[in-house]
């Protein structure tokens, strides 16, 4: 039977401030920030019909509606993770293996690793470095990966992780030493740094209109990481991936100097043999890169505005 359930990550931030009464303990036991735990309860109100807390001057208390919810809410949730330790408990000792892009591991999964063992202690972690045109899966080199593409992999369980966009970024310093651009047709005096796994400069400055430009000179690498490692260091204006720059652009390590952005049609995808789509390990570290998609997306957005 299907079943009316709000966001569950609505629901833990809200088990957590209503336990603390405090958005600013919930956040750091959530090790998020106030805004992200303002905005999950705001989005969980709406959902509900109603307010659940009542803010004071200097605290807040549950509304009547948020009183209704909390034990229930905190019953369920202890339900769940009891069943989860269960489960995990099994193949506690099995490292999970999990392929996934150099580039996307280091800029997004890395930062966010404290939160996993944090959530999950007993489950142990083995990442391998894999190219597009890789298959770990098949050949039984991993339990689960990160691809991305457009999602057709019939042979395979697949939740669709995170979308992609490209947007120019640089880094200040940049900007200082050449003078701001007045426009994307400006980009081609400025040194570019080229990313060979994404879009080149030439098919972007097309889309926006901009023809006839000499794109091709620069610097030129194979991983994403390493175009964005340049760019903060001033090397150049790169074509930044969202979910890889946007923690940049938010502080300050780059910037944006053109408005455009280009959004893809392919995508970050979470992907698994379906015969074991149902074991402990694989489950509990998708659902935690889903509430991390999530997460995400509340505080930086599905793609830069």
């Amino acid at each position: 039977m299907s079943r009316k359930l709000p966001p569950l990550l609505g629901l833990r931030v809200f088990e957590c401030v209503a336990r603390h009464l405090s958005f600013t303990r919930a956040a750091d036991e959530l090790c998020v920030t106030q805004a992200a735990v303002s905005h999950q309860i705001k989005a969980l109100e709406e959902w509900m019909g109603g307010p659940l807390f009542q803010r004071l001057s200097r605290t807040i208390k549950l509304t009547e509606l948020g009183e209704s919810l909390v034990a229930p809410i905190g019953q369920a949730l202890d339900i769940m993770a009891d069943a989860t330790d269960r489960a995990l408990d099994r193949d506690q000792n099995v490292p999970l293996t999990v392929g996934v892009f150099d580039s996307f591991s280091s800029a997004w999964i890395i930062p966010r690793l404290a939160r996993f063992r944090e959530r999950f202690p007993t489950i142990d972690v083995r990442f391998i470095a894999k190219r597009q045109e890789d298959d770990a899966l098949s050949s039984g080199d991993a339990d689960i990966e990160i691809r991305f593409g457009n999602g057709s992999w019939p042979n395979f369980q697949v939740e669709r992780l995170l979308t992609e966009s490209v947007l120019p970024v640089c880094s200040p310093a940049l900007i200082e030493r050449h003078g701001a651009p007045g426009s994307l047709a400006d980009a081609p005096r400025f040194p570019l740094l080229h990313d060979v796994f994404s879009i080149d400069w030439s098919e972007f400055l097309q889309f926006f209109g901009v023809r006839g430009m000499n794109v091709h000179r620069g610097f030129g690498f194979s991983h994403s990481h390493l175009v964005k490692q340049a760019c903060i260091d001033g090397q150049g204006i790169a074509l930044g991936r969202w979910p890889l720059v946007a923690e940049d652009l938010e502080s300050g390590a780059l910037v944006r100097p053109f408005p455009e952005v280009l959004a893809l049609d392919s995508a970050y995808y979470i992907v698994c043999r379906k015969a074991v789509s149902d074991e402990g390990n694989i489950k509990a570290f998708a659902y935690w890169l889903l509430d991390e998609a999530e997460l995400f997306v509340s505080q930086h957005g599905a793609s830069p505005t």
